[in-house]
C-alpha cells in the first residue's frame, strides 16, 4: 500500500512576509502575523540546506538559531482538534550546551496560541504530552526543529527543540542517552532579555522529554497491562515488554480502516504502535517532516530501541486536556486510530523515522463462544513486534474474556488454540493446542496464559530465528463463576446396573468390571455437587489376589505426557521443567515443537488400578478428559476373592 502525503510545510523560498502568507492554507493568520512583525528584512546570506534529499523543506543549522536574538519570533504546527494542524507562535530564549550529547545543543523557545495560553476557555495546558515533535519554523519557513523537551509538569510555556540539523541523521549516527537535562549558568546561553522572555530565570531548571501518549486498548489501559503472569515470563531483553511493565496507558479506541483516512503531515498527530486493531498497544506524538515517504516525529525516543518495527498511523484527537494540578502534566486525548500508513524502524535519541507504504504485521485472532458454542464475537488485531506476541495474546484473550462476561474476576472458559511460524530456512508449520481454565479471582490473567506461554516459547527459543505468522485462539466461555472438579472416588456397576463405591466390596479375580469416576463440583472453591466422568470396563487377572485400589488424580501438570497403548491404557509421564520456569528443555527446535504439540489439557485425568497377584502385583492405567478443571486426587480401596 502507497500513501499520498500531503504537503504543509511553510515554504522553501522568499522573503519574511511572503513565508507567513503562503502557510496561511493552514494556519490562522492572526496567529502567524505575530510571528511577522519583529523579522524586519532578513540579512543575505547562504542558500539554506535542505531537510528532504530531494531540496525540499530547508532547515535552519544550529550555529545560524543560536545566533538569533533573544525574542526572535518563530511559528509553528501542531493538531490541538481532529486531524488539522493549528499555528502556534514563539520567541527564541536561547540554548543550553551539549543538553542532547557531545556537540548537541538543545534550542529554548517560548510558545503560545490558546491551547497553552488558556485563552481558548480552558486552563493554560502549557506543553502538552503528545507535542513532541511539533516543528517549529523561522520566519522563512526553513524548519528549525522539533518541540521535545518541556520543563515540568507545570503547564509552563517553554519548549526545548531538538534542532532539525540533528534529526535528519536519524539512523546513520550515535548519540548519548541523557533522559533528564538541568541547565547551568555556563551551560544554559541567553541574554538578559532572553530571560526576561522567559518570564523568570532558567538556571536550575530540569529538562525531561515531553511525554508521548502511552495508549491501549480496553485491556491496557483499564489494567495497566493486566497480564503480569504473561509479562514475568516474556524476555526481559523485549523493548516492547518493558513499554508495557510501564504501565500509565491512557484509554484508546481500536484502529479501523476507515476512521483517519487523512496522510501523515508536518504538525500533525502521528501513532507509534506495536499492535493495532483490537489489539491496541503504543504512543501518540507530532510529525516534524515529511520528505517524500519518509516521516520525522517526536524530537525524542519512544523506547530508545534503535532499528526497530513499529506500524505507524494517523489519529484524530479529541481534545487537549489541561492539568490544572501540575502534578501529571496535560495531554492529548486521541478519538481515533486510522490503519497503519506504513513502519517506523528507527527509534534514536533524537527521534523516530518510518516510511509509508508496506505493512509488515502478523494477525492474531480471537473467536469468542457462548457454553453450546453459539458464536459471540471476534476479537483481532495486527502485531509488528515478534517480542510482544506472548504479551499480545494474553491482552486479546484477556480483553475478550473481560467484555464478554462484563466482570473483572471469576470466570471458567475452554481455549484451542494454533500458532504458525516460518522458521530460518523459510519453511512454515503450525501446532494445536487446547486447554481448561477456571480461577475464582484472577480469570482475565489466566486465561490467556497458555497459548501466551506457546507463542512465549517460540519466540525466545534458543535454536533459530523463527518468525510467528499468526496466532488463532477460539475461546469458549463456559461460566461466569470459576467450575473446578475434585476425584471423590471411584463408582462400580453392580449386576442389577446401580453404581455403588466398590469399598468394602470383594471382587472376584478373572471376572470384567465397570466403572466410572466421581467428582466434586466446586463453584469459586466451594462444594455445590457431584458428578461423574464417562464409564470403562476392565478385567481383573486370574491372578488376583487379597485387595487393591483405585487411585483417580488430575494431571494438572502443564509437562505431562500421555501415551495410550494397544489395550486402550494410558500413562502419564513428565516432561522435565527448568526451575526457573524459562522455558521447556529441548534439544533443538524440531524437540521444542514436539513438547509443544503434546500439551496436556488441566481436564486430564488419570486412574491408577493397582491389585496384589499370587506372586508380586500389578497395575494399570487408565485416562480420562474431565468434565473441567480438574484439581487433586482420590483413592478407593477394594479386596479381592
Amino acid at each position: 500500500m502507497t500513501s499520498r502525503i500531503l504537503d504543509t510545510r511553510p515554504p522553501s523560498t522568499g522573503t519574511p512576509s511572503r513565508g507567513p502568507r503562503r502557510l496561511l492554507a493552514v494556519a490562522a493568520a492572526a496567529a502567524l502575523t505575530v510571528g511577522i512583525g519583529a523579522t524586519g528584512v532578513t540579512p543575505a546570506r547562504a542558500a539554506s540546506p535542505s531537510f528532504c534529499a530531494d531540496g525540499s523543506q530547508p532547515y535552519a543549522p544550529v550555529a545560524e538559531v543560536e545566533a538569533f536574538a533573544a525574542g526572535t519570533p518563530v511559528t509553528g504546527l501542531s493538531v490541538t482538534h481532529g486531524t488539522t494542524p493549528d499555528a502556534f507562535t514563539g520567541t527564541y530564549v536561547g540554548f543550553i550546551d551539549n543538553a542532547l550529547g557531545k556537540d548537541k545543543d538543545l534550542l529554548l523557545f517560548r510558545l503560545s496560541s490558546p491551547v497553552i495560553d488558556g485563552t481558548d476557555g480552558l486552563k493554560p495546558a502549557g506543553i502538552w504530552a503528545g507535542m513532541s515533535g511539533s516543528p517549529v519554523y523561522d520566519g522563512d519557513g526553513r524548519l528549525i526543529g522539533a518541540v521535545s523537551y518541556s520543563l515540568n509538569a507545570d503547564n509552563l510555556p517553554i519548549a526545548g527543540v531538538t534542532p532539525a540539523e540533528y534529526m535528519r541523521t536519524i539512523g546513520t549516527t550515535a548519540v548519548g542517552t541523557a533522559s533528564t537535562i538541568r541547565t547551568t549558568s555556563t551551560g544554559l546561553k541567553v541574554s538578559a532579555a532572553g530571560t526576561a522572555a522567559a518570564g523568570a530565570s532558567l538556571t536550575g531548571t530540569s529538562f525531561s522529554p515531553i511525554r508521548t501518549v502511552k495508549v491501549a486498548g480496553t485491556a491496557g489501559a483499564r489494567q495497566n497491562a493486566f497480564a503480569n503472569r504473561t509479562l514475568a515470563r516474556t524476555p526481559r531483553t523485549a523493548r516492547s515488554a518493558a513499554f508495557l511493565r510501564s504501565g500509565g496507558f491512557l484509554p484508546a479506541p481500536a484502529v479501523s480502516a476507515s476512521a483517519v483516512p487523512e496522510d501523515l503531515v508536518a504538525g500533525g498527530t502521528v501513532a507509534a504502535l506495536y499492535s493495532s486493531g483490537d489489539l491496541l498497544a503504543g504512543a501518540v506524538g507530532t510529525v516534524t517532516a515529511v520528505c517524500g515517504d519518509t516521516v520525522w516525529a517526536f524530537g525524542h525516543p519512544m523506547d530508545y530501541t534503535g532499528r526497530t518495527s513499529m506500524l505507524m498511523a494517523n489519529a484524530s484527537t479529541a481534545l487537549i486536556v489541561p492539568d490544572s494540578t501540575g502534578s501529571e502534566g496535560s495531554y492529548k486525548q486521541v478519538s481515533q486510530f486510522g490503519a497503519p500508513l506504513g513502519m517506523i524502524t528507527q527509534d534514536r535519541f533524537v527521534g523516530i523515522r518510518g516510511t509509508t507504504g508496506d505493512v509488515e504485521a502478523f494477525g492474531i485472532e480471537v473467536a469468542v463462544q457462548g457454553p453450546s458454542g453459539t458464536p459471540l464475537a471476534t476479537y483481532s488485531g495486527d502485531l509488528a513486534s515478534q517480542e510482544l506476541t506472548p504479551s499480545a495474546v494474553a491482552y486479546l484473550v484477556g480483553t475478550a474474556a473481560m467484555e464478554q462476561l462484563d466482570q473483572y474476576g471469576a470466570g471458567t472458559g475452554r481455549l484451542s488454540w494454533t500458532i504458525a511460524y516460518r522458521r530460518a530456512d523459510g519453511s512454515s508449520g503450525s501446532f494445536t493446542n487446547s486447554q481448561v481454565v477456571a480461577d475464582s479471582s484472577w480469570f482475565l490473567d489466566e486465561i490467556g496464559t497458555p497459548p501466551a506461554e506457546d507463542a512465549w516459547a517460540i519466540v525466545d527459543n534458543a535454536f533459530e530465528e523463527v518468525a510467528i505468522t499468526g496466532v488463532q485462539v477460539t475461546l469458549t466461555l463456559l461460566d461466569d463463576d470459576a467450575i473446578t472438579y475434585a476425584p471423590s472416588g471411584i463408582q462400580l456397576r453392580d449386576a442389577a446396573g446401580t453404581w455403588r463405591s466398590p469399598a468394602g466390596t470383594r471382587l472376584k479375580h478373572g471376572s470384567t468390571y465397570t466403572v466410572r469416576p466421581t467428582y466434586t463440583v466446586k463453584t469459586n472453591g466451594r462444594a455445590t455437587g457431584t458428578t461423574h466422568g464417562d464409564p470403562v470396563t476392565f478385567t481383573l487377572s486370574s491372578k488376583a489376589r487379597r485387595s487393591g485400589s483405585f487411585t483417580v488424580a488430575a494431571v494438572n501438570r502443564p509437562g505431562d505426557v500421555c501415551e495410550t497403548d494397544a489395550d486402550g491404557f494410558t500413562l502419564c509421564t513428565s516432561w522435565d521443567v527448568e526451575e526457573d520456569g524459562s522455558g521447556i528443555e529441548a534439544s533443538d527446535f524440531d524437540d521444542l515443537v514436539a513438547l509443544l504439540d503434546e500439551y496436556v489439557s488441566d481436564d486430564a485425568v488419570v486412574a491408577s488400578l493397582r491389585y496384589k497377584l499370587k506372586k508380586g502385583s500389578t497395575s494399570r492405567s487408565f485416562g480420562w478428559t474431565g468434565p473441567g478443571v480438574v484439581e487433586g486426587s482420590s483413592r478407593t480401596s477394594f479386596t479381592v476373592r
